[in-house]
């Protein structure tokens, strides 16, 4: 009788090998870029086509291979970096197990080259795992390696990638990582001709030095200024890095960066530990960002408990935290010491203009006795200032008429503002019958009720088959992104424009803000309001801002934003607010459906003073 169970060919082995360290374009180059680091690489430059699809090229100054070398790594299992299973306990380079190349060769049409110092070059052609050609080459010292055709024959993994735009966010994030767990390496990465990373090194420079000017290159000016310098050792632990003041500090993780000897790692242990070490001083639902290096044994450390290694398994895990929640703690309240900003919410808006009694409701016709000063007199219309084709086009057109409300004929409701308290407002609830048979009290949540209204008209401009003129801004904002955000940022500006922000990239990681819908974003913290929508993006893009539900997210996110919200109203402000709302299809629900106003009966008022 047969046997049923067979010995796979090696082709097939390598094939099922890519699928668990191989995922997409970002995976392949996270590969090859540990072997250069691994390599004792200086320079390490990577160039992509198509998102990585078409091409991906990485040639670094690394210490190169000789010809039976450049063979034998193309056998699985074949690796300079440990002899004996013992090892694997002390492991401390990047990659070890001898997978990849094998496992991207067989999956792609492959090419290495590489030579050591004064002696002839190899060049090895493979195509689908098969080597085709084997010859002589000239190259200085180092490795190139060019990957073409990805998943070529492998037509289901290729059927289930996503788009190219997204493979390059991935290469972005994955390059962007790669540079920031080793400050002393030149990194460049060009994506269609177009440099999306460049970040050089200083030898000389101290390892702390480096890392400043490391996270100046990659995460930006802002986010270095925003952080303290912790460093702290213990016993054979070390740690060293930068953790956000506690002002700063985000909705999501994307500003967390740990590398446990030089390696991207996520820990819910490290995190746990930082947050610890924040205490009461991390406003609640905001995550503190940082950038932390933390030296282990190799011995404590096990990473091979994840194909991508990823994740690691750590031992001594309560003295490790305990070192860094000290580390935290002592950083932050030396840092207390200096002149912090002032702020109410969690984040510090950039310095606007001042205008003497503006107010920011002006999207409703009042008498003309009671129209405020315009705070808007830096603004004028304008037509054609965006640049993306599509929406000039638009733009050029008479603005839509737009269907509204049935109560927005009326100049004001019957409803009255009686009192204000920072976040909410007490109402009259004497019209509200439908509400409050009774009479009684209202209590209006301000930034839910601003989140209806803008909600309602977020629809009314996403709905409308033609966009309507934006108003110029006299004195353009001007962004600052990270290589990420870049990439993020210009793929999402058509969006952007539609919703009302006339943006535009104006330089390599430069974008300005120079138009606007004055009766959506008027009184937002755009550059705030922008990074945060990219942030989401980045941290989850098939639930951004721009995927699904975008008019309630878009909102939402306005409020949270909004300069004008999170303080006490005045009585005048509040009056405007309510009217407004009490003109929405569905004033009593925000778009996430939870209540606008809360009413308290007259009945339940007199029981208070029984």
């Amino acid at each position: 009788m047969a046997s049923k169970i067979r010995v796979l060919k090696e082709h097939t082995i390598n094939k099922i090998a890519a699928g668990e360290v191989i995922e997409n374009p970002a995976s392949v180059i996270k590969e090859l870029v540990e072997n250069s680091i691994d390599a004792g690489a200086t320079e390490i430059a990577i160039e992509v086509r198509g998102g990585g699809r078409q091409l991906i090229r990485i040639v670094d100054n690394g210490s190169g291979m000789n010809r039976d070398d450049c063979l034998l790594c193309l056998e699985r299992h074949a690796t300079s970096k440990i002899r004996e299973v013992e090892e694997i306990h002390s492991i401390e380079t990047m990659g070890f197990r001898g997978e990849a190349i094998p496992s991207i060769a067989s999956i792609s049409k492959f090419t290495l080259i590489s030579s050591e110092e004064a002696s002839e070059g190899t060049m090895i052609i493979v195509e689908g795992g098969k080597i085709l050609q084997c010859s002589a080459a000239v190259r200085s010292r180092g490795t190139t390696i060019e990957v073409k055709s990805l998943f070529f024959n492998v037509p289901v993994r290729r059927k289930f990638q996503k788009s190219p735009a997204h493979d390059t966010n991935e290469i972005v994030k994955i390059v962007s990582s790669l540079s920031l767990s080793h400050p002393q390496i030149a990194f460049q990465l060009v994506s269609d001709q177009k440099s999306l990373i460049s970040v050089y090194s200083d030898p000389t420079q101290l390892p702390s030095d480096a890392l400043r000017e490391r996270v100046k290159q990659i995460l930006g000016e802002d986010f270095l200024n925003s952080t303290c310098f912790v460093q702290q050792e213990q016993e054979e632990f070390k740690l060293m890095g930068l953790i956000g003041q506690p002002f700063y500090t985000r909705h999501n993780r994307t500003g967390q960066f740990l590398f446990i000897n030089h390696r991207a790692i996520s820990s819910p242990l490290v995190g746990f530990a930082v947050k610890e070490g924040y205490s009461t001083m991390l406003p609640s639902n905001r995550h503190p960002v940082y950038v932390l290096h933390l030296t282990i044994p190799g011995s404590m450390v096990d990473v091979n408990v994840h194909p991508q290694k990823r994740e690691v398994r750590l031992r001594q895990e309560q003295s490790l935290k305990e070192m860094i929640r000290q580390a935290i703690q002592k950083s932050l309240h030396m840092e207390s010491s200096l002149s912090l900003p002032s702020f109410e919410d969690p984040f510090v808006p950039a310095p606007i203009p001042s205008f003497k009694n503006a107010s920011y409701f002006i999207d409703f016709p009042v008498e003309p006795k009671q129209q405020p000063e315009n705070p808007f007199s830096f603004i004028r219309p304008v037509v054609n200032t965006i640049e993306t084709p599509t929406i000039r086009q638009k733009i050029s057109s008479p603005a839509p008429t737009l269907p509204v409300p049935s109560l927005l004929a009326n100049a004001t409701s019957n409803v009255r503002v009686i009192g204000t308290l920072k976040d909410y407002l007490l109402v009259d609830g004497a019209h509200l019958a439908d509400r409050a048979p009774s009479g009684g009290l209202g209590l209006l949540d301000q930034r839910a009720a601003y989140a209806r209204v803008l909600f309602e008209r977020l629809q009314q401009r996403g709905a409308a088959e033609k966009v309507e003129e934006l108003q110029s801004l006299l004195i353009p904002i001007s962004i600052e992104t990270t290589p990420l955000e870049t990439s993020i940022l210009v793929q999402h500006l058509e969006e952007f424009n539609r919703y009302g922000i006339g943006i535009r990239q104006t330089g390599p990681h430069i974008f300005h803000v120079d138009s606007i819908a004055t009766h959506l974003f008027a009184n937002v913290d755009l550059s705030s309001f922008i990074k945060g929508i990219v942030h989401e993006i980045q941290a989850d893009p098939l639930h951004s801002p721009f995927a699904k539900d975008r008019e309630k997210k878009l909102a939402w996110k306005v409020s949270l934003e909004s300069r004008h919200y999170n303080k006490r109203l005045t009585i005048e402000e509040g009056q405007r607010l309510i009217d407004q709302l009490l003109r929405c299809e569905m004033p009593y629900q925000c778009p996430y459906g939870r209540p606008t106003i809360a009413f308290i009966t007259l009945d339940e008022i007199a029981k208070k003073f029984i």
